[in-house]
């Protein structure tokens, strides 16, 4: 039970991160805000890894592409369209989004890594892909003809496909490095990126303006959505298992319009519920593992092909 509490809570976290991230980028660039998460987060990630790992925390020069990549995928370009997008976007627009996240991995992982695709699996990127169309048009589908798009769906969609090719650069490199160790490392190196990028904000005194609100939203993003939301992550992963941990990431956007509605009074309006069922049912047409066949008997003993 307790192992569920942790991958429910990490999650509710993650959706917390939209709310959260919605008030830091009123006070700070979405620049500087998404430089003071991560290093935070690395900091805060660092001695964790050390004592997990211990003597398994060096990386191979064989993996520093991947660990680079992933650093420029999922930390770099992601929170730079994760922050400005929500700087004109509502936050339960971008919770509800970012979760098609899952079906674009799938569809990533078919072309890039060869990994099956079935037909079920194809119907759901495009039911999920009407949910998405349903969010950004605003239930009005034929925005789509005249273009009246908020740019800022626009880059939290966007934000959403480049997770997605973290997601793929992760299961390439975690076949040789643990979850811990290749987090903490594209952290530290998106870090770097988001600093070189933040230059001309942070040679101005960018942390001036900043009021207890921000202060709090931004240790929320570094040290709970963050760091101690991995942690709860893996850890759950580690005890129930992958597959059903994976139900737990549908509380995401569900937990983000609802802190969305109580924080910061957004409106729940009648497109939100329709594009979430859309998403969320793509999702798990493309996530639900298919039937295994029934356990053959091989010299007594009851073999089964699924794996666990």
């Amino acid at each position: 039970m307790f192992s569920y509490f942790m991958l429910a809570l990490a999650t509710f976290a993650w959706g917390g991160a939209f709310v959260a991230a919605k008030m830091v980028v009123t006070e700070l660039h979405p620049l500087v805000a998404a430089v003071a998460r991560f290093w935070l987060a690395f900091l805060c990630l660092i001695p964790f890894m050390l004592w997990k790992e211990r003597g398994k925390a060096g990386v191979a020069l064989k993996d520093w592409p991947v660990l680079i990549f992933l650093g420029f995928s999922g930390i770099f370009l992601y929170n730079v369209l994760f922050f400005n997008g929500l700087r004109i976007s509502a936050a339960m627009d971008g919770s509800l989004l970012v979760a098609c996240g899952p079906v674009l991995t799938a569809i990533l992982s078919a072309l890039v890594l060869q990994e099956r695709l079935n037909f079920r699996q194809a119907m759901g990127f495009l039911v999920s892909l009407c949910g998405v169309v349903v969010i950004v048009t605003k239930g009005v589908p034929s925005a789509l003809l005249v273009w009246d798009i908020n740019p800022g769906d626009i880059m939290l969609t966007c934000s959403a496909l480049t997770w997605s090719f973290y997601s793929v650069g992760g299961k390439v490199v975690m076949k040789r490095l643990s979850p811990v160790v290749s987090t903490t490392y594209a952290m530290g190196i998106g870090a770097a990126m988001l600093t070189l990028a933040a230059i001309p904000q942070l040679t101005e005194n960018p942390f001036a303006n900043m009021t207890q609100t921000s202060v709090v939203g931004l240790g929320y993003l570094a040290v709970i959505a963050s760091a101690l939301s991995f942690v709860l992550w893996f850890e759950g992963i580690k005890r129930v298992g992958a597959g059903k941990a994976s139900i737990f990431q549908n509380i995401v956007p569900l937990s983000g319009a609802l802190l969305s509605i109580l924080l910061l009074g957004e409106k729940l309006q009648a497109f939100h519920p329709i594009g979430a069922l859309l998403i969320l049912g793509g999702v798990y047409m493309v996530t639900k593992p298919a039937r295994a066949p029934k356990a053959a008997v091989t010299g007594g003993v009851r073999q089964s092909s699924q794996e666990i």
